[in-house]
């Protein structure tokens, strides 16, 4: 544009107003053209720019130009970086923009356009007086302006005096030093008398500035605001205001965010105040959803923050009491009444998928839980018991009898600390009368808090004195037993299913200390153990017919349908009646024998029903949707660990006749291109454990379906990635890193698994080392269990176990490795000794023994003393599959191969090991204490740096403060474990020569004078001092 079209514009302020009205024009074109234009006029011309625009401010009769103006002079002092703005505008100008923008924002009558400006002198009065405009003063005539409006006594407009409190919130930290001159008028505007939105803005600036202020005294003034807020809040109620209330609670849960303490002297008023909006009486009118909320949000804020304050001023017994009732008004309210709750079979009794629980019943599950955190427990637990008890006996509302067990299963496990035998007893009396309650939704209700309870104060409810367990247990049975109806659909009896997986979970919970104290911890398993058998075995009989009675209808094919489907589905029901057996089983051990005849041919038939719709060929060939598919393995899994772990409670003999129903149905389901992601796959080699434990020996039979998917499974890479490489790199290696992170934007990070090894952390496959994880452990069982009947195998595990070595990063994985190694060489050691091999088996010599046993040496070795490996033959050792660094093994790693080291060379024959192995091995021992040596070193001297750096910095003779409680709390951390739980350097370098120790102590024991100078050297070279001349050369194989 050139200077006479810009001459032009600016020639009167007609054209000027012309270009500003055309930037709100609603074609799309001419708005784009006049804001170019504009753009180019402040640009070039930004005085003249900013005056016009100031001149059409204080002129225009349109109240949206006017905004615009103030749009525009706000981007104008806080502009892009290559636009025109402050800092271009001359000293003149500037003098009339700081005078004429007050003016207006003085003079301006619509809301909106007083709040646009209010945006403007915020954003000026950043400019100044944040020292932005060296040229500028700062602004002395805002204060006394602000001062002015604000004035109860001044007639200044509404529009005008919630500008100003606007701008005084938006400029609160830079007006701080002001805040006791403001804080009277700032209070002023919540008086009775002002208009609400006055009010709001008064609130958000008292807000503003206690975020900002510090000191006791500088807070104080604003102290008085608190009640008047209150008082402003129950007028604008009162006017039925409900956008001005809401928007007065959102600041009041501020306050209470940024000040809890000033609300002290006023919590008496203010907390019973709210809870009486959050949860009104019976009768009162109740308030919108929207109010109700962040009523009972600012007292949870408070009691979140500051719980012994506020229970000190209210009571723990009242508030706890006031602050229950209010929440279980939430969790009744929130509850829709739908008829067809009940009527769908296929319905998942998850509350997470139950959409007649709205958002204020899920609202009030989280105040529940925060309550129950931050009161006293024993105040909290009576309130609820009292609550529940109360509204228990109401039969007018069953919503009010759902709320109040809902409440309970949130509150208990926050005070189990206080839950004694009497609280228990009443507890399980209250669950008890709930089951029995007419209503389904009460009874749904009661299963979910039997569930969470029997967790929370497992195993005491369960197994108390007074019977409430086996009351619980009565209960339950007769719910599964009772005929289905409208009082008992099926979603509650799934729902009783899982409250009794529960109660059966509970029961394992460690609760054995007391007695482990004064009897050996196998005697006090064994007593608990039979108290255990001594709850269930009487409901045994009862619950199982009706659980028997659904698994029979899902292996008949008799489920559910859905959307579209056919009744090949099971129904929840179905599924969690065999999740009840499963822990039947495990609960009740060489106990649940009897019902195992019964049980487990119908188990099996619901494997064989559904083994025609298994995996993807069934999905391809249109026998099962995507859907049903999944539902269908859903019910897999839950069959088949019911069947594993009711084998292993019934003992081999029991099991025998079911091995070759359960080889073939291994053989159908462990498919080689089983994917990571599939639901089935980590119970499948799961399976495994509890069926060698089972079995033992006989567990040979189960090799030939599970040995190859375990073998595949524990040999695969969990593509283990150091997360610094992600973000590493600079120049050409930063595009490269630039490259793959765009190649990686559509990747699923749902699936990673965080790992931390050495001080750096790793990402990983999450899917495939859980699976990996479960191959890895059910390998180990096989071991353990089969003993020598495993040793036709040893070289295809071994393949498999020595990888898992330098997979030390994979902590389960390398502990599980490490423990399975030795056994499985003593196994096949022993194996080999009793002639129990084949002879034509190729294990079956002394040299193949040798030769596995070498295997295992160099191994070991290796870790022990990774710089000893050939180049050539490093690669494995130093580089990951995918091709990354390895990280080398810690001191503590190489303490945990040093102690495999000694159980090797306590298992085997002195005569297998030859001498060039032996002197590798001493040679690792002596470089891994040299290591120790040196890492000791090496963080003595960071030490020594770190001193004299902290000495250098404090050379002023300044005091450190903070300096006296230091060394004590270094010295507090010289423990073995640091504050993540890992290992210290300091522990780890004292583990790694105990057991060098231990492992020169195993060779001396086998060689005898043999390794004694060998040994002398590396005992030797564990003292510093003593290094220099402990020095041993290894040439050859031979010591030197």
């Amino acid at each position: 544009m050139s200077a006479a079209q810009f001459q032009v514009i600016l020639s009167s302020a007609e054209s000027f107003a012309g270009l500003i009205n055309q930037t709100l024009s609603p074609d799309n074109a001419t708005r784009r053209t006049a804001e170019d234009l504009y753009g180019q006029l402040k640009q070039q011309r930004p005085d003249a720019c900013a005056t016009n625009l100031l001149q059409l401010l204080r002129s225009s009769h349109d109240a949206r130009v006017r905004s615009t103006c103030a749009v525009f002079l706000r981007k104008l002092f806080k502009p892009s970086r290559k636009e025109a703005g402050w800092e271009q505008l001359n000293r003149t100008t500037k003098t009339l923009v700081k005078r004429e923008l007050l003016a207006g924002l003085a003079a301006e009558q619509d809301r909106t356009a007083a709040k646009q400006t209010a945006d403007a002198v915020v954003a000026l009065g950043l400019v100044l007086l944040e020292g932005g405009d060296k040229s500028s003063k700062g602004w002395s005539e805002l204060l006394g302006s602000l001062q002015g409006w604000l004035n109860p006594q001044a007639a200044a407009p509404a529009a005008t005096r919630e500008a100003a409190l606007q701008v005084v919130a938006g400029l609160a930290t830079q007006l701080q030093q002001w805040s006791g001159q403001l804080a009277a008028v700032i209070v002023g505007c919540l008086a009775p008398q002002q208009e609400a939105d006055v009010q709001v803005a008064a609130l958000k600036a008292v807000v503003e500035f206690l975020s900002v202020l510090r000191k006791p005294r500088d807070l104080r003034p604003y102290q008085a605001a608190l009640p008047a807020a209150l008082t402003a809040l129950q007028t604008v109620l009162a006017a039925g205001n409900l956008g001005a209330a809401e928007s007065m609670l959102t600041e009041l849960i501020r306050t209470a965010e940024v000040e809890p303490g000033l609300w002290q002297p006023h919590l008496k008023t203010a907390i019973p105040g709210m809870l009486a909006l959050a949860g009104p009486t019976q009768g009162a009118p109740t308030l919108p959803d929207d109010l109700r909320r962040p009523a009972a949000e600012f007292v949870l804020t408070l009691i979140d923050i500051k719980p012994a304050m506020v229970q000190a001023e209210l009571g723990s017994a009242s508030l706890a009491a006031q602050v229950v009732s209010c929440v279980a008004q939430f969790l009744a309210s929130g509850v829709e009444d739908k008829p067809s709750w009940a009527e769908d079979p296929m319905a998942a009794p998850d509350m997470d998928e139950d959409d007649t629980l709205g958002e204020m019943h899920r609202y009030g599950l989280e105040c529940a839980i925060r309550a129950a955190d931050s009161l006293e427990s024993a105040a909290i637990l009576r309130a609820v018991v009292d609550m529940t008890t109360a509204w228990a006996r109401d039969g007018s509302d069953w919503r009010r009898r759902h709320a109040v067990l809902m409440c309970l299963s949130q509150v208990v496990g926050s005070c189990k600390e206080v839950v004694g035998p009497a609280e228990m007893t009443s507890l399980a009396g209250l669950l008890v009368d709930a089951l029995r309650d007419p209503h389904p939704r009460v009874r749904w209700a009661a299963c979910h808090s039997v569930g969470v309870l029997s967790d929370d104060l497992g195993p005491g409810l369960q197994l108390q004195q007074g019977g409430g367990g086996a009351a619980l247990l009565r209960a339950l049975s007769e719910l599964l037993a009772e005929r289905e109806g409208p009082a008992c659909p099926q979603r509650v009896k799934a729902q009783a299913c899982r409250a009794v997986v529960g109660f059966l979970e509970g029961l394992e919970n460690e609760d054995t200390e007391g007695e482990a104290a004064e009897q050996d911890e196998a005697a006090a398993q064994a007593a608990h153990q039979q108290r255990v058998q001594q709850l269930l075995l009487p409901f045994l009989e009862p619950m199982s017919v009706p659980l028997l009675a659904q698994v029979e209808r899902c292996a008949a094919g008799e489920g559910g349908a859905v959307a579209g489907g056919r009744a090949l589905v099971p129904t929840p029901l179905q599924e969690f009646s065999l999740d009840v057996l499963t822990h039947l089983a495990v609960c009740l051990r060489s106990a649940f024998t009897p019902l195992f005849a019964l049980a487990m041919p119908r188990v099996l038939a619901v494997l064989a029903r559904a083994a025609p719709f298994h995996g993807p060929p069934a999905i391809a060939s249109g026998a099962v949707s995507e859907e049903e598919a999944a539902a269908i393995v859903r019910v897999q899994v839950g069959a088949l660990e019911c069947a594993a772990f009711m084998c292993r409670a019934a003992g081999p003999a029991a099991t025998a006749e079911h091995v070759p129903g359960l080889v073939a149905m291994l053989g159908l389901l462990a498919r080689p291109d089983i994917e990571p992601s599939s639901p089935l796959l980590v119970p499948l080699l799961g399976a495994v454990e509890p069926l060698a434990s089972c079995l033992g020996p006989e567990a040979r039979h189960l090799l030939a379906p599970a040995l190859p998917l375990l073998v595949q499974w524990a040999s695969k890479d969990v593509g283990v990635r150091a997360i610094d490489e992600e973000s590493s790199g600079d120049g050409a290696a930063a595009e490269d890193d630039d490259d793959e992170d765009s190649d990686d934007s559509d990747r699923d990070d749902s699936d990673v698994t965080l790992l931390g090894y050495d001080g750096v952390d790793y990402r990983c496959a999450g899917s495939v080392l859980t699976a990996k994880t479960a191959a890895v452990s059910a390998l180990e069982e096989l071991v353990d269990k089969m003993g020598p009947a495993l040793a036709q195998q040893v070289n295809v595990v071994t393949d498999v176990l020595l990888p898992c070595l330098l997979e030390y990063y994979l902590d389960e994985v390398h502990v599980m490795a490490r423990r399975t190694i030795p056994k499985l060489l003593r196994n096949y050691l022993l194996a080999l000794s009793q002639g129990s091999l084949p002879p034509t088996d190729p294990a079956a010599s002394p040299a193949a023994a040798q030769a596995l046993l070498h295997r295992i040496w160099q191994a070991l070795t290796a870790i022990i003393n990774p710089e000893a490996v050939p180049a050539e033959a490093a690669g494995p050792l130093t580089r990951l599959p995918s091709g990354a660094q390895r990280p080398a093994p810690s001191l503590g790693t190489r303490a945990d191969i040093v102690e495999v080291l000694t159980q090797v060379v306590d298992t085997v024959e002195g005569t297998m090991l030859q001498q060039a192995w032996v002197a590798d091995a001493f040679a690792a021992l002596q470089a891994a204490v040299a290591a120790a040596q040196q890492d000791a070193q090496s963080e003595g001297s960071e030490e020594d740096e770190d001193g004299a750096e902290d000495k250098s910095m404090e050379a002023d003779g300044s005091v450190d403060l903070e300096a006296d409680g230091s060394e004590d709390e270094e010295e507090e951390d010289d423990g073995e474990e640091t504050d993540d739980g890992s290992e210290t350097p300091e522990a780890a370098r004292e583990r790694l020569r105990s057991q060098v120790e231990s492992c020169v102590a195993a060779f001396t024991r086998k060689y005898g004078d043999a390794v004694a100078a060998l040994a002398q050297q590396v005992l030797a070279a564990q003292r510093l001092e003593q290094q220099r001349e402990a020095v041993v050369a290894i040439r050859n194989g031979v010591v030197a």
